[in-house]
């Protein structure tokens, strides 16, 4: 929705009109439709600077820009608090008056009354910085599954913020070292790599960690809070399978029905598959508005889900719209870079490029609201490394493992291409000797390095007993999820559209995480409930439908990678130089047919180097 960015320090480090004014200019990218900056002396000796820019979307008065104050807070936030109406008419019978209909505004009044100790009540995805008159305490914060991003950086005289990593060195006037270990592990271990700790690809600046408080002081100190623990929300029952299909289908429309609160039409991504294809489904009869759709075709056979998306539009006479995406060096290359300089980060695989250049279509269509898919796997177990999760969580039930083995036998290996996701014994192998499971299927890119090493060990802490939940959350909290969701944002607001995800809820969270396992994969389906309470909305095809495709396309089918000058910006570039070999390398651009991990390592190579040159 929104950009932010700030300071907190000594008066004399306090940032010029210069400075902010150059931070509001790259703030562009995440709000054009108004900019603001606030200053305020919190002492004698320390000052606050908040700074923002709006894309509206909630209310687009005047009256509801930003900074946002009123006598007892001010609140800079980037982001939508979908159930604002809800927690409005709360605090209306608690006497407190509204002056705008923006979720803003409520979120002030909110943050006023009950301070930071209530966020989880909220429903919504947010970064926002908060200051209160009263006890000259700084908040910020950022929402439970790290939809909005927000980063920090500081020493004992000062701390900056932002919604995107340049703003910091803009703000401050700070020279920011390049990160390269971050870099070489994302070159060697790709997009899982880029969120799972709170380090950036700048040194010394940080994100914060989802589902936190950050609290600053008037003497500047500071603290963090966790104002949401996952495991405190899940309650172990005897359930009833036909109760909790309603309950699911309830909360899920009751979910998806608050996502689609917009004062401009929104739009949907459709790629075929189970989430988005729900989204598309019931989002028209679910808004008053009619929800436009979009889709790629991608040009390779074994990601085409071309018939599913025609029977998905023809079924709900949904108003669509095909991208196609043309093999152009020139265009492409610029497109990737441009994104980087503007947004201070990188686009991590070619599914973001893809997903970039549907943005533009979408935005040159006038839409600001954009709904996708993204965590339905995660949280309904829709991958296939989820199935030998689940089948080494039942490893010790001899009579339900030959059950479920059978199955996944039967339904699930003939569909696999990836010959690791075929052998439950090599899984077990791995998980014996306490390998990362996340990083197999890079095992085999070791050769184009200089040196390779993994840690071992790496995030082994038992969040839940359950073997399949506790995987299924570090996927949301560490691996599968983090990056894309933070590519996504990044992306959606370099186009000026604000992306909503509606699977990242904690009312979806509480119910799936509590579910015994069969009710997430059983028969050789993964999501398996959540098919079910699609029946009668979607075609059979679809819910019948074991295959995960997914959303990709190969690098090479958007650009030519033999190119001399492609060549030649990866070849000159000192640290690509000094990870990768340059030989092998050389061979792998010129092979005719490549692998989705050697098309991912080509992609993360360029935009290594577009970064680094983004930021020298």
């Amino acid at each position: 929705m929104c950009g932010i960015s700030g300071f907190i320090g000594k008066k004399n480090l306090s940032p010029s009109k210069n400075k902010i004014f150059k931070t509001l200019n790259l703030m562009r990218n995440r709000g054009v439709d108004d900019f603001g900056a606030y200053e305020r002396n919190i002492t004698d000796k320390v000052k606050l600077n908040f700074n923002h820019s709006r894309l509206s979307i909630i209310d687009p008065s005047p009256n509801s820009n930003q900074p946002f104050f009123d006598n007892e807070g001010l609140l800079i936030f980037n982001g939508m608090i979908y159930n604002y109406l809800e927690i409005r008419k709360h605090l209306e019978k608690k006497k407190i008056s509204f002056l705008t209909n923006s979720d803003t505004e409520v979120l002030l009044k909110y943050l006023n009354y009950y301070g930071e100790e209530k966020l989880q009540k909220l429903d919504g995805m947010w970064a926002f910085a908060y200051y209160n008159f009263k006890n000259k305490k700084v908040v910020l914060s950022r929402d439970s599954f790290g939809e909005k991003p927000l980063f920090y950086a500081h020493d004992k005289s000062s701390f900056y913020f932002g919604s995107s990593l340049n703003y910091l060195p803009t703000l401050s006037s700070k020279k920011f070292m390049i990160n390269y270990k971050k870099f070489e592990n994302y070159l060697k271990f790709g997009f899982r790599t880029i969120c799972n700790d709170n380090e950036t690809f700048l040194s010394k600046v940080y994100s914060l960690e989802p589902g936190t408080n950050l609290i600053i002081n008037k003497d500047m100190k500071f603290f963090f809070h966790k104002y949401w623990k996952p495991q405190d929300d899940i309650k172990e029952k005897k359930f009833n399978y036909k109760i909790e299909k309603k309950i699911l289908k309830n909360t899920y429309n009751q979910v998806l029905k608050r996502r689609l609160r917009s004062d401009f039409p929104s739009a949907c991504l459709l790629s075929g598959g189970l989430d988005s294809s729900s989204i598309a489904s019931l989002s028209n009869n679910l808004s008053k508005k009619k929800v436009y759709c979009f889709s790629v075709k991608p040009k390779d056979e074994d990601y085409d889900e071309d018939k599913y998306i025609k029977t998905i539009v023809k079924r709900n006479n949904i108003n669509h719209t095909y991208v196609n995406i043309k093999k152009d060096n020139k265009k492409n290359l610029e497109h990737l870079k441009n994104v980087i300089e503007k947004t201070g980060n990188i686009v991590p695989t070619s599914t973001y490029l893809i997903f970039s250049l549907l943005c533009k279509k979408i935005k040159s269509k006038n839409f600001k609201v954009l709904l996708t898919g993204y965590g339905g796997d995660e949280m309904f177990s829709g991958y296939y490394i989820h199935q030998l999760h689940y089948l080494y969580s039942i490893k010790d039930k001899p009579f339900l493992f030959e059950k479920k083995f059978n199955e996944w036998s039967n339904y699930i290996r003939p569909l696999l291409r990836n010959e690791f996701l075929k052998n439950f014994d090599k899984y077990k192998e791995y998980m014996r000797n306490k390998k990362d499971i996340m990083f197999y299927d890079f095992m085999n890119m070791k050769k184009f390095f200089k040196s390779f090493k993994i840690k071992k060990n790496y995030k082994k802490i038992n969040y839940f007993k359950n073997h399949l939940k506790n995987s299924l959350y570090k996927d949301i909290r560490y691996y599968s999820l983090p990056g894309q969701i933070a590519a996504v944002d990044n992306i959606a607001m370099y186009h000026g559209i604000e992306n909503r995800t509606p699977f990242l809820s904690k009312d979806i969270f509480k119910k799936t995480f509590s579910y015994p396992n069969e009710y997430l994969i059983n028969k050789g389906y993964g999501k398996f409930i959540f098919r079910d309470i699609l029946r009668g909305k979607l075609d059979k095809t679809i819910l019948q439908n074991r295959n995960k495709v997914g959303f990709f396309m190969n690098v090479e089918h958007m650009l030519n990678l033999r190119n001399k000058s492609l060549k030649k910006i990866i070849f000159s570039n000192k640290f690509i130089k000094s990870v990768i070999n340059l030989n092998l390398l050389n061979e792998l651009l010129n092979k005719k047919n490549k692998n989705n991990q050697e098309s991912h390592l080509i992609f993360a190579i360029l935009n290594t180097v577009f970064f680094i040159e983004s930021f020298k």
